[in-house]
């Protein structure tokens, strides 16, 4: 009897010690999943910020009953722990990284790359409301800016993510299609004189024009934008350390207009989000991750929640984020808007929200 109690003591013991090994293992792993890298980014639900205490014009009101918020969407590379997470969780996702960091871009490069979006978008985002309020506002073309720069070509070795050119060979570019228009009289093999602004500083540098991947064109190897100078009549303070990208572009122009309209409260008293870039005639764009910022706008008590409605159907930003509060079940109401105009006279045509 004994032998047969202390046989049973013995297998009891051998499988705890197993399970304890199995444990160990499973540990183990997991601790080493999260420094085992991918080829893939993780983006997921970020946060809804409010944006009065972020922007401060001149001379304007800041007594709104409710509030505007931006939303933002959390992104990083994603580890082998990350990858695992997203394939489980319905509010995470996974982006190849050329999708994201251009190849060879570094990491400093993309955060570069980012802010410089993200001021040209501020900038717009005055340049609409001082006009929607009634101010003049004055437009001038700086140059072509660098928003990037591709691996393997010519521009890659001396130019920077931010550079503003100003002409070609003497001509001027004022705007990305001049560069184009210059660039398209040339052939591979000739050599261009580009002068350009960085940090302030003019400088010139001598580049020899290549074909371009996948086209029948020849260039420098820059992804470009259109550099401008806004003068608005009042100063405006955008404290937005840390935020990056164009997609804040129509929720800043809503919050700047709402200010300089001090006899009105644009918000009627209602906390209210979005997403979208802006442009200088008022369009909005479509940007990437609504879904995460609808899941971010709910959680953080958003009643209204502005998408554009960039292209009819179902891959439209509008219907995307409409399927996202359908899932996730919210109450907030889901507007479409084509030009920050639709989302102004939608607030207008609300009644104010009483507590």
């Amino acid at each position: 009897m004994n032998e047969v109690r202390q046989s049973s003591n013995s297998r009891r013991a051998k499988g705890a010690k197993g399970v304890s090994w199995g444990l160990a293992l499973i540990s183990a792993l997991l601790g080493l999943s999260f420094f085992i890298p991918t080829n893939y980014y993780i983006t997921r639900p970020g946060s809804a910020i409010e944006l009065a205490p972020m922007i401060e014009v001149e001379g304007g009101k800041k007594d709104e009953s409710g509030s505007f918020m931006l939303t933002t969407v959390r992104m990083g590379e994603a580890n082998l722990a990350w990858y695992i997470y997203a394939q489980m969780s319905p509010d995470a996702e996974l982006m190849q990284k050329e999708l994201v960091v251009s190849q060879g871009e570094s990491n400093e490069d993309f955060v570069r790359r980012e802010q410089a979006v993200m001021d040209n978008s501020q900038k717009l985002a005055e340049a609409v409301a001082f006009r929607l309020a009634g101010y003049d506002v004055k437009v001038e073309k700086q140059g072509v800016w660098v928003m990037g720069t591709i691996d393997g070509l010519p521009a890659k070795k001396v130019l920077k993510i931010g550079d503003v050119i100003t002409s070609v060979d003497g001509i001027p570019t004022p705007e990305a299609a001049d560069l184009l228009a210059v660039l398209s009289k040339k052939k591979a093999g000739d050599s261009v004189e580009i002068a350009y602004i960085r940090d302030g500083q003019e400088a010139k540098t001598v580049i020899t024009l290549v074909p371009l991947p996948d086209s029948k064109s020849v260039g420098i190897g820059v992804r470009p934008d259109n550099k401008q100078n806004i003068v608005i009549p009042k100063k405006v303070n955008i404290a937005s350390q840390g935020i990056g990208g164009p997609s804040a572009g129509l929720m800043m122009t809503l919050e700047i207009y709402d200010q300089l309209e001090t006899n009105t409260d644009l918000t009627k008293g209602y906390k209210i989000a979005g997403t979208g870039t802006i442009s200088l005639d008022g369009t909005v764009g479509r940007i990437g991750g609504i879904n995460h910022k609808v899941v971010a706008a709910d959680k953080a008590g958003a009643e209204i929640f502005f998408a554009p409605q960039d292209t009819p159907g179902a891959d439209s930003n509008y219907e995307e984020a409409l399927a996202t509060a359908k899932r996730i079940g919210t109450k907030m109401q889901i507007v479409p808007v084509k030009n920050v105009s639709d989302a102004v006279a939608y607030l207008q045509s609300q009644k104010q929200k009483t507590s």
